[in-house]
This record gives C-alpha cells, sequence and structure tokens, in this order.
C-alpha cells in the first residue's frame, strides 16, 4: 500500500520559516565574518605600522648612539692636542 503525504499548508510555512531563519543566519554570520575580516586586516596594517615605528626607533638610537661616541672620540684627540700644545710650549 502505497501512501500519499501531502504537505499542509501549516507545514509548507513553518518549512519556510526555517528557511528564511537559517538564510538570515547564514547572511548575519557573513557579515560578522567580513566584520572580523575587516578588523583582522586594520590590526595587520597597525601591526606593521608598530614594527617600522620601532625599526624606525631602533635606527635612530643607532645613530644618535655612533654620533655621541664619535664625538666623544673627537673630544678625547682635542683633548690630546691641547695637551700636546700646552707641552710644547712649556718645552
Amino acid at each position: 500500500m502505497v501512501h500519499n503525504y501531502q504537505t499542509t499548508h501549516s507545514q509548507k510555512r513553518n518549512d519556510s520559516n526555517a528557511l528564511f531563519s537559517v538564510i538570515d543566519t547564514l547572511q548575519g554570520e557573513n557579515r560578522r565574518i567580513s566584520e572580523l575580516e575587516e578588523e583582522i586586516e586594520e590590526r595587520r596594517i597597525r601591526a606593521v605600522e608598530v614594527v617600522t615605528e620601532n625599526w624606525q626607533r631602533e635606527e635612530r638610537y643607532s645613530r644618535l648612539f655612533t654620533e655621541r661616541n664619535r664625538l666623544r672620540a673627537h673630544i678625547e684627540d682635542l683633548k690630546d692636542q691641547l695637551r700636546d700644545t700646552r707641552v710644547g710650549r712649556n718645552n
């Protein structure tokens, strides 16, 4: 015996509501994914900026350190010259 099942109007409405609910959920999840991707990209850009700023800061520090050492050496040379000049005058 074969039964022909017919879908009632109420069942169709429930199926339709379930389908719309799934579609709505999918759209919401897709929006959230887009928001997260945007936030990830913003954070990636900021991370690159921070790394670049740190690198530039280190470069500046290195240049200042080198310049300070060069000036210290120059001062010592000038002190030696001054001492040599004084010794030459006293002889």
